[in-house]
């Protein structure tokens, strides 16, 4: 099997395909950047020009392909851990929070 440029991937050693990959993803950085300034943007324009009593555009609704692979959705242990960790960040800082509610 070849690649598009005509390389056998199995001739194709580890560090340059270390490299390969380091690169890709690098790619993948810069295009996600660029979807979400892009998207952004482009929700802001749209909820500029949009009727009054019309839902606002979300970040999800510009670019619904993209959204799932920069934002995963979470797992429901993930959500819980998330909703834990702000719930005991904001009694933390009440200034008189009892030290026993966040043992165990």
């Amino acid at each position: 099997m070849l690649t598009a440029n005509g390389t056998d991937p199995d001739s194709i050693d580890e560090e340059r395909f270390t490299d390969i990959c380091i690169m890709y993803a690098d790619g993948l950085i810069g295009n996600r950047g660029m979807l979400e300034v892009l998207g952004s943007l482009t929700g802001a324009i749209y909820n500029y020009m949009r009727s009054e009593n019309q839902t606002a555009f979300k970040l999800q609704d510009i670019i619904p392909k993209a959204y799932e692979y920069l934002y995963p959705p979470l797992t429901k242990e993930q959500k819980d851990a998330a909703a834990n960790t702000a719930l005991q960040s904001y009694m933390r800082s009440a200034p008189n929070a009892p030290k026993k509610i966040f043992k165990g």
